[in-house]
Order: structure tokens, then sequence, then C-alpha cells
């Protein structure tokens, strides 16, 4: 069978979709003589259309968009490599093993078109000791409502509003030397040279209980070294300010995600230029998408519309109501 029958063809090396479903739909009168491959080439325009995600790597396997995953898996495994996350160690016995495995996602637009396949390697945090494998968990992040009120004063002020994604945030975090633990390999992805020896973390994972901790620890040293200062209220919130030159920036910090308003588009380059320099960050240029919500602004009337319409629409497509009918009911309009 052929592979190319299940994927659409116009996805690039990174996992990124161009063409999308109907790239597959033109080829389907050419497919009409091979039933086994119209068969899997309507069931890859569903996983398209319905960002079918495995549980599993065996689930993976069996997906037909397989080979994209396995990019994914591929990619994964290098950056991880590259950052020097693990090495290989003979763990002494008795010591806990904590497990791994891997996290499939299809990542959606605000339009909801899949625009990349992502493998995460995610350690067992549950089968962490407290007290032995960890200690302190707690790592504030944004409220939704600093970030609108972030939105909103900037609406109000003309700041300019600007996002950047920090790529891999939890694998920036770094353990201390009192901090030794030990991960099964990569499910499917055992070296054949480590025999019996097991990964010692140098870095933090996904998964992990004190992940998140250490990844805010570093990113508050990253922005106290670029001069900023930690909002008293919202502790993932940053500031900092020029009364001479009457500049301002406030950024909000949810894990990986930045919403930056500024003053003036300096501000907001010098910001990027200053975080590239500490972590890899991906510039999503002006802010349009935000934790899940779409954000629209309207300059002319000088209104920001924040739409949910794509989380409502998965959710009704998820409990199988997207094709039901409206209905009007009539409310008491005192309620």
């Amino acid at each position: 069978m052929p592979t190319g029958l299940t994927v659409p063809h116009h996805i690039d090396k990174e996992g990124k979709e161009a063409g999308g479903v109907w790239a597959v739909i033109d080829r389907v009168p050419a497919l009409l003589e091979d039933f086994e491959g119209l068969e899997h080439t309507f069931l890859a325009m569903t996983t398209d259309a319905e960002a079918l995600e495995p549980h599993t790597l065996a689930e993976a396997k069996c997906c037909p968009n397989w080979l994209w995953w396995e990019k994914a898996i591929e990619k994964e495994l290098a950056t991880l490599k590259a950052a020097g996350t693990w090495v290989l160690e003979e763990p002494l016995p008795g010591v806990n093993i904590i497990g791994s495995k891997w996290v499939f996602k299809a990542k959606k637009d605000a339009m909801g078109t899949i625009t990349c396949f992502k493998a995460r390697l995610v350690a067992q945090g549950f089968s962490q000791t407290n007290g032995v494998d960890y200690d302190d968990t707690y790592a504030p992040v944004a409220q939704l409502a600093s970030s609108q009120a972030i939105i909103v004063t900037a609406n109000r002020l003309g700041l300019k509003l600007h996002q950047v994604d920090i790529k891999g945030a939890n694998l920036n975090g770094e353990l201390n030397n009192n901090e030794v633990l030990y991960m099964q390999h990569p499910p499917g992805y055992k070296p054949c040279d480590a025999e019996t020896c097991m990964l010692c973390l140098k870095k933090t994972l996904y998964g992990l209980k004190q992940s998140g901790r250490c990844w805010y620890q570093k990113l508050s040293s990253i922005f106290e070294s670029l001069g900023f200062s930690k909002c008293s209220v919202n502790q993932a919130v940053f500031y900092k300010s020029n009364k001479n030159k009457n500049e301002v920036m406030v950024i909000a910090i949810h894990v990986n995600d930045c919403t930056i308003a500024a003053s003036n588009p300096r501000l907001v380059e010098d910001f990027k230029a200053g975080l590239h320099k500490h972590v890899k960050v991906t510039d999503l240029s002006e802010l349009h998408w935000m934790l899940g919500v779409e954000i629209k602004w309207d300059r002319e009337a000088n209104t920001i519309h924040l739409s949910q319409y794509t989380y409502i629409d998965s959710i009704l497509h998820q409990y199988n109501f997207d094709e039901l009918k409206p209905l009007s009911l009539l409310m008491d309009p005192s309620i």
C-alpha cells in the first residue's frame, strides 16, 4: 500500500499542513481502482479533519498519519539530546526509576485547521516519591483575568500587543546536584548499547513534579537580567517602565506563552531579541490567539473581541452535538 495515500501531500518536513484534506480529495478519482487505497485515503481525511490523536506509541503506529508522528518523535529526541537533558548511567540498587511515555498532539490554529504534529516525551511523575524525588512543586502562571486586564489596558492606552512562544519551556529547567532522578528509556526507542543503563536526568521534562517550578525559577532569573520587575499581585506578570521616556512594558507568562504589551514597537523587538539569547522562541507577531481564545482587534472602532468559538465547536463535535438543529428558548430577562 503506498504511504502517500495516507497523509495529506502538502505537508512539509516540519509536519505543517498547507493543502489540507482537499489536496487528498483531488486525488480520489485516480484511486477508484484501488479500493484498499481509497479506504485508507478516507481514513486519513477523517483523521485530518478530526485531529484524532493516538494515546500510545502502538496506536500511533496504526494511525494513517504515522509517518508524521514518527518525524515528530525523531525531532523531539533530537531536541532533548541537543539540550543535554540526560546521560546514560547505571543506577544504584533500589533507586526509584521514573516511567516515561509519549504524548501526541495535533496542533490547530484559530480556524481549527491542523498546523503541525507534535510528539512529546513525558515523565510519569506519579511514580515519583514525595520527599525523595521532589519537594516544592508550586509554579505561578498568569490567570486569564490578568491577561484580559492587560489586553483591556493595551486597548485603552494604545499599547502594542504581541506574543511569543518559548520552545520546550519545561525542558529548560535545571535540576540541582541534590536532585538525582533516573528515568526509563522512551517507549520503543531504547539505544542498542544501553544495556542496563537508565537515563539520569540533568534537566527537567514535562510530567516531572518539579518541572514547572524549575522552569519558573529559570524564567524569573531571565526576566530579572532583562531589567523586569515582578508584579506583587500576580507573580507570573512582569513589567518595567521608564518615566523619563514615557515607556512601559508588561508581560504575562503562562508556562511557555508570553503575552506582551508595550508602548512602542522598539521595546517589543528589544525584548524578543533579549529573550532569544537565553531560550529558543517562536515569534508569533501580533496577539491573535491566547490560551484557546481568539483575539480580534478592530482598530477603527477601538475595540477588542475575545472568542472561544473553536473551543466550543470542538466540545460540540466531541459529544456529537454539532449536527443538532438550534432551538430558541424564551428566558426571563430579569435572570
